[in-house]
């Protein structure tokens, strides 16, 4: 099993801010929309959360990209390498469901962290 920390950064708040702004989000791989909030898991050039809302600027520009602990290529070494072993070699993005009150908590500095556990077949998500 493999646990990625994000913590509570500027990043991850202004990603839950523009989270609850949002009305509309994306579903990876598809051309389908949903109305539930929630964000991008992602895993490519380090292991990420990213605004899953449909239109505006790119989320590097918004400073909507929350580096799990560990894994931001611009700050750690051998972040491929590690990203692969931690949850495997394929790059992949999953829309995470995430409920208003933790979006808010996320952004009153009530919550930490945001936890997601991972193995070959699942994961679950959990906050401190």
């Amino acid at each position: 099993m493999t646990r990625l920390v994000f913590n509570n950064s500027e990043a991850l708040r202004c990603l839950a801010i523009g989270t609850l702004k949002a009305d509309k989000f994306r579903i990876p791989y598809t051309e389908k929309h949903t109305e539930e909030k929630g964000v991008l898991f992602v895993k490519d050039e380090g292991i990420y959360l990213m605004n899953a809302y449909a239109g505006g600027k790119p989320p590097n520009e918004l400073g909507t990209v929350a580096f799990a602990e560990s894994y931001d290529p611009n700050k750690d070494e051998d972040v491929w390498e590690r990203s692969r072993q931690a949850v495997g070699g394929d790059d992949f993005g999953e829309f995470i469901r995430l409920p208003e009150v933790v979006l808010r908590a996320i952004v009153m500095r009530q919550l930490n962290k945001l936890i997601i556990d991972m193995n070959s077949e699942s994961y679950s998500v959990e906050f401190e």
